[in-house]
């Protein structure tokens, strides 16, 4: 009787550990669907490509990762683009009244795509024309929080080092909404806003369409063309072009010489040791920089 009882406690036992088990698997498969019936990834697909603006020039390429989105276009960028970039109802908003500290332009080695403006942190920065957000992202080397709206005129611009953005992906935007504040994220030395304008994935010199002094459009009608991108050769986007009276730079690397470096830059041993106020015999120490052009 005794043996009976404790097999009959033991089994009893059992079989209520087995229940709870049970129980609390069927819990976690009930919260696993749950999460994954709730929890539901925006994708391009579920946005209405037909709403896209500037179809004429992109089609229904919509990229929201991708900066240079869809590619440049070289032969048809040659002919050209007449755009109006605004019209009745669809005005221009400045995207912060600040002074510019930085043009767009050649910068030691390389292209500054932008122009930066001065602005506090949490400063409110402003959607330039009517359009739909195509990226919003954070960028820790670069750009920090950013955002890139397409425009029903046919540009893309982008507002860069934003502390905080107010927008996401696929949102339509109007002219003068605010889509973020001013901060200092990513790669930057002080809070500013980066502002480019684009084309085709492509940054063309604001100032070329905007009078940073009066804050307005300097026309209503712009003519984009392949001479607006300097940087660009022949549709290679990544060539890097130097303007003709930049100032370049080099970074001394194991095995350089004067002679070789004379000769990649397409300068002199004497132009490049007067530049620099150095001999012909001078160590040329790995991590130095030399000025070459």
């Amino acid at each position: 009787m005794r043996k009976r009882l404790e097999q009959y406690w033991r089994s009893s036992l059992l079989a209520l550990l087995c229940t709870l088990c049970a129980s609390s698997l069927a819990q976690v498969d009930t919260l696993d669907i749950r999460l994954e019936q709730s929890v539901k990834e925006i994708i391009s697909s579920d946005f209405d490509l037909d709403l896209l603006p500037a179809q004429s020039i992109y089609g229904q390429d919509w990229n929201a990762r991708n900066i240079d989105s869809p590619a440049y276009d070289y032969k048809l960028m040659k002919l050209g683009y007449t755009l109006d970039l605004v019209e009745e109802g669809c005005e221009y908003v400045h995207p912060f009244k600040g002074r510019i500290t930085s043009k767009y332009g050649w910068r030691r080695s390389r292209w500054h795509k932008g122009i930066d403006i001065d602005l506090d942190i949490g400063d409110p920065v402003y959607a330039a024309f009517d359009g739909v957000v195509r990226i919003q992202r954070y960028n820790p080397g670069g750009f920090g929080n950013y955002v890139i709206i397409r425009h029903y005129n046919g540009l893309e611009t982008l507002y860069a080092h934003l502390s905080e953005t107010l927008v996401t992906v696929n949102q339509t935007i109007r002219a003068g909404q605010v889509i973020g504040y001013g901060g200092s994220t990513g790669r930057s030395t002080g809070s500013h806003l980066h502002f480019q304008t684009m084309l085709m994935g492509q940054a063309f010199d604001p100032s070329r369409i905007i009078d940073f002094n009066t804050f307005t459009l300097k026309n209503d009608q712009a003519t984009v063309n392949n001479t607006w991108f300097p940087y660009i050769r022949k549709g290679n986007t990544r060539a890097n072009i130097a303007p003709p009276n930049a100032r370049r730079y080099h970074k001394i690397r194991r095995g350089n010489t004067l002679s070789g470096l004379a000769q990649r830059y397409g300068t002199t041993v004497n132009r490049i040791c007067r530049l620099n106020r150095i001999s012909r015999t001078t160590t040329l120490r790995i991590g130095r920089t030399l000025r070459v052009r």
